[in-house]
């Protein structure tokens, strides 16, 4: 809002009407000049004698003196201004509306600058705000920092391109994504602040560029299904069915271990995003990278996996396959749609398993809708999230994940098509390097059960 306005008109005056004698009237002088002067004098002191006239002369001569403008118009105007610098591509000059928080997340603002110019550098950018509204949280999704108290602002970044912008939802996509500000207590000096970046985050949604050169990482990527106490084999109907659950399981010391050594030894579990955005921008790594996953969104990851992750203030992506959210078998129990917000609310990642659980090699298109497509709408339906990133339900049918066949491949164009961008296999031997010419086709480690620490720790370093 603007400053308030101060008419000219006296309100004192205005009721005070000094007539005027025609000229001829009989029986009525005409007033000569001194005569007019003191008329006017006389009502001036009259006016200052009543309450009203007062005022409105105090109105007419004190000098204008704007009202300070309300929390929601800095914050308006903040977000404005950050919005104005990504659309004109002046990344240096956003750096110094960020705060301390939204710093940190980066590597540095060179390299921020260096990725924003690599993202949209090629693009027409346009956009629009919707209305500020305070009480809001972010967390941040590389180390679940959390901030509460901050006000968040809804912006719609508008993408045009003289050629196609992949993936093909990426305009979509790019339209509901907010920012975040923090504003200074009443009692603290200081300035409207930047936390969460929107479109401009390092965790912003994938664009896929035109052209960018080869690029490959030593990054493991863990695979978990089952963090729980070992089955019991009287409770499977056979010994296939209690062999098949004992394979996937890590007990909860065993997984404790784990990421209790990846933390002493200064292991940084990074999102997929920011592995894309080093595939894609080339915005730097940190040391030891590692990428935890989660295959099946079973409940046990839940109770026994996540309170661990907090604890070490690691990320991790949960795949989930959709049709199995809530099921409670008598051996497995999945996740239910109120966790799975809460791990999205909490920082983690929640990623595409597939509907049903199915291997998609060789699927018809239909399925392969269901399957890839399907799922993928509604894991962004409730999340709120943008799905890009894919694991193969099953075991990769060849003993490398460079390895693939017709079948692989035709699944690769769905993916693409569908608008992921990185997809995860489980190969039969295990590998660490990242390619950004194999982005379908990304190797994982799978975590056995009773593993040794030795043997995990021998395990990230497979090549």
């Amino acid at each position: 809002m603007g400053a308030s306005r101060i008419g000219h008109e006296t309100p004192g005056l205005a009721g005070l009407r000094l007539t005027r004698a025609r000229e001829g009237t009989p029986g009525v002088r005409r007033p000569r000049p001194i005569h007019r002067l003191v008329v006017l004098l006389v009502a001036t002191l009259l006016a200052g004698c009543a309450g009203v006239g007062n005022a409105g002369l105090r109105a007419a001569h004190a000098p204008t003196h704007p009202r300070p403008p309300s929390l929601t118009d800095q914050v308006l105007r903040t977000a404005q201004s950050f919005m104005d610098l990504l659309v004109s591509g002046r990344y240096d000059a956003q750096w110094t509306l960020l705060a301390p928080q939204a710093q940190q997340q980066w590597p540095s603002q060179a390299a921020r600058t260096q990725m924003l110019q690599q993202k949209f550098g090629g693009l027409r950018l346009g956009y629009q705000l919707g209305a500020p509204s305070p009480g809001a949280t972010w967390t941040s999704g590389e180390d679940l920092a959390t901030l509460s108290g901050l006000w968040r602002v809804p912006v719609a970044l508008q993408l045009t391109s003289p050629g196609a912008i992949r993936p093909p939802d990426a305009t979509a996509l790019y339209q509901q994504l907010d920012l975040y500000l923090s504003v200074p207590r009443r009692s603290a000096a200081g300035r409207v602040e930047v936390v969460g970046e929107g479109p401009a985050s390092l965790d912003a949604p994938v664009l896929l560029p035109p052209s960018a050169p080869p690029r490959s990482a030593t990054v493991p990527i863990l695979m978990y299904h089952e963090v729980a106490p070992y089955p019991n084999p009287s409770q499977f109907p056979s010994a296939y069915d209690y062999r098949l659950e004992y394979g996937l399981t890590v007990s909860p010391d065993e997984f404790q271990g784990q990421m209790a050594w990846l933390a002493d030894h200064g292991y940084q579990p990074i999102s997929l995003v920011r592995l894309a955005d080093y595939l894609s921008y080339g915005l730097p790594l940190p040391p030891h990278p590692i990428v935890l996953t989660f295959d099946d969104g079973l409940e046990s990851q839940f109770q026994y996996a996540v309170p661990v992750l907090h604890q070490h203030a690691f990320t991790a992506e949960f795949f989930i396959p959709t049709g199995l959210v809530g099921w409670h078998g008598k051996t497995r129990w999945y996740m239910s749609w109120d966790q799975i917000d809460q791990l999205a609310q909490e920082g983690f990642w929640v990623e595409d398993h597939t509907q049903n659980h199915v291997e998609v090699y060789g699927l018809s298109p239909a399925d392969l809708q269901t399957q890839l497509v399907v799922s993928r709408q509604a894991l962004q339906h409730q999340t709120g999230q943008a799905i890009q990133f894919f694991a193969y339900p099953g075991a990769w049918p060849f003993p490398s994940a460079e390895t693939a066949g017709p079948a692989q491949r035709s699944v690769f164009s769905a993916l693409a098509d569908a608008g992921y961008v990185l997809a995860l296999t489980d190969p039969g031997i295990g590998a660490d390097l990242v390619r950004s010419d194999l982005p379908f086709q990304l190797p994982r480690i799978r975590v056995g059960p009773e593993e040794a620490l030795s043997s995990f720790i021998a395990s990230l370093s497979p090549h």
